[in-house]
This record gives C-alpha cells, structure tokens and sequence, in this order.
C-alpha cells in the first residue's frame, strides 16, 4: 500500500532475492524483516532453500512476481472503488474516452470520468483515470456498446452523465452517425465537448 500510495513500482529488473537491486518491493520487505521476526524467520527460511532447489523441495516464498502482480491489481482495483464511490456520491459526472493501440497492437480504449468533487467549502474538478478496456470493434455503434458497457460495470448511471469528450475522429465526434450521436440519443442531457490533444 506504501509503494502505490507513493506512485513507485513495485517490480524490479532482477526478482530474486540473491539480486542486489530487487526492485521496491522485495527491498521493502527485507527492509521490514529488520523490525519484524516473522517476516525475518520467513525470508531467512526462504533464501537458504534456494540454493538446494535441485533437492526437490521447494519452499513458497509468497513474494514472486505472480504475487506481486496479484497485489498490484487489488490495489488497484481498491483504488478504482473508492474513485467510483467519490463519482458517484457527487451525482454528476462526465466522460472521456480515447482509443488507442498498446504494445502489442491490440485497440484498446482509455477511461477517464470528470467530476467536480465538493467537500466541506472545498470545491475541485477532478478527472479520473479508471483504466484501459479492449475494444471489440471501430464502428460508431461497437464503440458505443464498449462505452455504455463500461460506464455501467463501473456502476455508473448514464442518467447522471453531463458531458463526453472524444478526439475529433468521425466514429467518435460525428454529429450524425458518431458515438456522441448514439449517445446523446440515449440521455439528450450529455453534451459533446471535443477533447483537442
């Protein structure tokens, strides 16, 4: 929870607990091991099963990168809920969405929601990163059935939809046969404000 409070990753370049450099994670427990006698008898036990792994016995660390990547998306997903639950006890909100293609050339669309978030005499414009979901096709109607899709698994209410913003492509902004159309079909209330890069 420190290191994605902090914004730090969590993995390294070298995971294993004989590296010097193991990145901030596992440096981070054998930090804590120095304060903590559990964690020291458990990594202890660990690093000396290591080099007679050829023994046939294995002992778990629970530190692999597997594990890792299991607390990377709980605290993600924990952050996203409490985001969600920020939007929604604000009533009213907007969304951006953007494609784009990843790594591996697969289209994926980006998920941000604006919202104005008051608290006490504190009034802030926030906007929200909640994530990147695949894309299933590139017509008007596919894109906005992913969209309307993902704003209710969120657990969003369209009704309560203010705005959209896309980029100024034809599928997304056209004022015919586009998303903001087909959206705009679905609550009138969503105005389009196009999002210039």
């Amino acid at each position: 929870m420190f290191l994605a409070r902090q914004n730090l990753p969590l993995r390294g370049h070298r995971e294993d607990m004989l590296s010097i450099s193991k990145g901030n994670f596992l440096e981070l427990v054998e930090l804590l091991s120095n304060y903590e006698p559990v964690l020291k008898e458990h990594l202890l036990k660990f690093k000396h099963a290591i080099p007679s792994e050829t023994s046939g016995r294995r002992v778990s660390s629970y530190l692999s990168p597997n594990v890792q990547t299991e607390f990377i998306c709980l605290l993600g997903n924990n952050v996203k809920e409490k985001i969600l639950a920020d939007i929604k006890k604000d009533k009213y909100f907007g969304i951006i969405f953007d494609s784009t293609p990843d790594i591996s050339h697969t289209d994926q669309m980006s998920e941000v929601i604006r919202y104005v978030h008051i608290e006490g005499d504190s009034v802030e414009v926030r906007e929200s990163f909640l994530g990147f979901f695949p894309i299933a096709g590139k017509t008007a109607d596919e894109l906005t059935k992913d969209i309307m899709s993902n704003v209710e698994s969120d657990g969003l209410d369209i009704n309560f939809c203010r705005s959209q913003g896309y980029d100024n492509a034809a599928t997304m902004a056209g004022i015919h046969g586009g998303v903001q159309k087909k959206i705009k079909e679905i609550d009138p209330k969503v105005l389009f404000v196009p999002i210039i890069p």
